[in-house]
């Protein structure tokens, strides 16, 4: 009767020891996934930021920089073309550019006179 006792307790005993071993190893295997995942998530926000859009609103001249008064969105945006937002200097235009919207600059890709 011991030796039954002993034979089925030690395996059982071995697989506690090795448990925590086993779920280690899942768990390193998972932290290349979620690095991916977070890969992907910051791809995704990219590719959101460089989408193209239009703006409109007035050019205007403050704290040395050329920015869009946009009034429909109630927001100013910075212009990354000074040469060309300078020629458009207090009058209504669209742009076309990508937003950064960490720093609400418009990457400007082109402006135009409004019609």
């Amino acid at each position: 009767m011991k030796s039954i006792r002993a034979n089925l307790f030690l395996p059982v005993l071995a697989a506690m020891a090795l448990w925590p071993a086993a779920n280690a190893a899942d768990s390193l295997t998972a932290r290349p996934q979620n690095v991916a995942s977070s890969q992907n998530q910051k791809q995704t926000q990219s590719e959101r930021q460089a989408e193209v859009k239009t703006f409109a609103g007035t050019v205007t001249f403050s704290n040395g920089k050329y920015v869009l008064e946009d009034p429909s969105a109630k927001r100013s945006y910075y212009l990354d073309d000074e040469k060309a937002a300078k020629k458009f200097e207090g009058k209504m235009v669209v742009v076309t550019g990508t937003l950064d919207s960490a720093s609400y600059t418009i990457r400007v890709q082109k402006i135009e006179a409004a019609t």
